[in-house]
């Protein structure tokens, strides 16, 4: 482990609200968001660059490199495990994949409860997932990560506190329906990912077991929903 102060970059393709964000030990918290576009993989590196030189910084003053690794967008993805790892690979610094979930829980700050992220997935179903927080302040999974149709979710997650994540952009009415008008809906900021705050959480796993996130074993968790299974999966109950 270097002495140099820790700085990481993070990136999140996995839904259709894409960010790059730096943290560092020494350095203030840069990140940029952006709605995706038709062009994939192709303004990724551009905002790479961008968050970068804002900060007057350049890939060679890196440490490591957090990414989304699923579940979400297959193509969109692939897109940014790729550049991750290319970064990591050329660069010689790890790259810290992280679940597509629990990025967002670490933008409540010190609000200390239950929360449930939400994911869109197709067809009406959503990804998700309940976290708490433990006694050191990291935020824990409750729950197995799942994908249900937005209508049922209240039969699957009786409890599920501040419901965050960027499925409330499609389907905010929809959940409160289901749980009655009672759910609580995070707020705006709550929605979007932040690729700073992403950056951070993959310094703190790094941290904890520097040798452990070699760049090239980063595995994409797609965690299929049930409207992307083949038709043979289907009627066997199966999932790839």
């Amino acid at each position: 482990m270097t002495d140099q102060p820790a700085l990481f970059l993070g990136i999140d393709t996995a839904t259709p609200w894409r960010t790059v964000g730096l943290w560092g030990e020494s350095h203030e918290r840069s990140v940029l968001r952006w709605r995706a576009t038709h062009s994939q993989g192709r303004d990724l590196l551009p905002k790479i660059e961008e968050t970068l030189a804002s900060s007057g910084c350049s890939t060679k003053d890196l440490t490591g490199v957090a990414v989304a690794a699923g579940p979400g967008s297959f193509t969109a993805l692939r897109v940014g495990v790729s550049v991750a790892q290319g970064l990591g690979m050329g660069l010689e610094i790890p790259v810290v994949p992280l679940g597509t979930l629990e990025i967002y829980p670490p933008l409540l700050a010190e609000r200390g409860m239950r929360t449930t992220v939400l994911v869109p997935a197709r067809n009406g179903e959503v990804f998700a997932q309940c976290f708490d927080r433990n006694g050191d302040g990291r935020w824990i999974p409750q729950t197995d990560l799942g994908c249900w149709p937005v209508d049922r979710l209240n039969s699957t997650i009786e409890n599920p506190g501040l419901i965050i994540g960027p499925a409330l952009h499609h389907y905010a009415e929809e959940i409160q329906s289901c749980y009655g008008g009672e759910a609580e809906i995070g707020e705006e900021s709550f929605r979007t990912p932040d690729g700073s705050s992403l950056a951070e959480l993959g310094w703190l796993k790094w941290k904890r077991n520097p040798e452990g996130f070699p760049a090239d074993d980063v595995q994409i968790e797609y965690h299929q929903s049930h409207g992307a299974l083949t038709i043979e999966e289907r009627k066997g109950g199966t999932s790839r």
